[in-house]
C-alpha cells in the first residue's frame, strides 16, 4: 500500500458503486489495519462503515477528514459528521506500546480487531500488568454485563464531546465505534453462525434500549460499532446488523 493511500482522508463519488471502488483501506486485513496510527485507522473505521451504507447515501457525495467531527460528508439533501472512537482499555493500550518496543516473539505486539487470544498466563505480559492489577477490562464472572457497559460508556463519553463548544454538529450525527475490546468469552460472529449470532443481536438489543433510555440518539443519530464480519446499527428506531463483504 502506497504512502498515498495511507495519507489521503477524503472521498469524491458520484454513484455509490464509484464510493465503494475507493475505498481501498476497507479491505485491508484486519490483522494489518490493528497497525495503523490513528488517522488511518479511523479512515479503516470510516472506509468500512461507508461501505455498508453505499447504497442509502445521496450522490454526489463528498467525504472529508476533519476535527470534531473525524469526517464530514455532505451530498445534496444530505449533511453527517462521523466521530470514531476505538473502545479498547487505556491500559491496553499502553500495553500494546510497551509490546511494540520490546516484543521478544512471545506474544503478537497488536492484535487485529475482533481477535483476543493473548496468552495472558504469558510472563512478560503478566510482568507488565503487574503495576495495573493483572488483566485490563476483564471481568470472567460477568463478560456481557460488562461489554454493555463499556459500551454505554463510550456512548456517554462523547456525547460529552459532541456538546463542547466548537464541535461541528450536523443535522445527522453518526459515533462509529470499534469493538477492540478484550474479551474472549465474546467472540465476534458472522450472522450466519447460528447460535452465535443470535446472541450477539440479543445482546445489541439490549444495548439499543439501554441507550433509548438514556436518550443517546438525541446526540447520536446512529452508533455504528464496527467488527471483523459485521456492521452494527443502532438508532432510535432499532438496530440492525449489515455483514462486511
Amino acid at each position: 500500500m502506497s504512502r498515498e493511500t495511507v495519507a489521503e482522508l477524503s472521498w469524491r463519488a458520484d454513484s455509490a458503486l464509484a464510493l465503494q471502488a475507493q475505498l481501498g483501506l476497507e479491505s485491508l486485513p484486519a490483522t494489518q489495519a490493528a497497525l495503523l496510527d490513528k488517522k488511518p485507522r479511523e479512515r479503516w473505521l470510516m472506509a468500512a462503515w461507508l461501505a455498508v451504507n453505499a447504497g442509502q447515501l445521496a450522490y454526489p457525495l463528498r467525504v472529508h477528514s476533519s476535527e470534531r467531527p473525524d469526517f464530514l460528508l455532505s451530498a445534496p439533501g444530505l449533511a453527517i459528521g462521523v466521530e470514531c472512537m476505538e473502545v479498547v482499555p487505556e491500559e491496553l493500550k499502553r500495553l500494546q506500546t510497551q509490546l511494540r518496543e520490546i516484543n521478544s516473539g512471545w506474544v503478537r505486539p497488536v492484535l487485529a480487531p475482533g481477535e483476543h487470544d493473548w496468552d495472558w498466563s504469558n510472563p512478560m505480559l503478566q510482568r507488565l500488568l503487574a503495576p495495573r492489577g493483572g488483566r485490563p477490562g476483564y471481568d470472567s464472572e460477568d463478560p456481557e454485563g460488562l461489554w454493555l457497559a463499556v459500551m454505554r460508556w463510550a456512548v456517554a463519553k462523547k456525547r460529552e464531546v459532541i456538546a463542547r463548544e466548537g464541535f461541528n454538529r450536523q443535522p445527522r450525527n453518526v459515533l462509529l465505534l470499534h469493538d477492540n475490546w478484550p474479551l474472549p468469552a465474546l467472540p465476534c460472529a458472522p450472522l450466519d453462525q447460528g447460535g452465535a449470532a443470535r446472541h450477539w443481536q440479543q445482546r445489541v438489543a439490549l444495548l439499543h434500549q439501554q441507550l433509548l433510555a438514556q436518550d443517546a440518539f438525541a446526540d447520536w443519530q446512529q452508533v455504528a460499532i464496527v467488527h471483523p464480519q459485521v456492521v452494527w446499527s443502532l438508532q432510535a428506531d432499532g438496530a440492525r446488523a449489515v455483514e462486511r463483504a
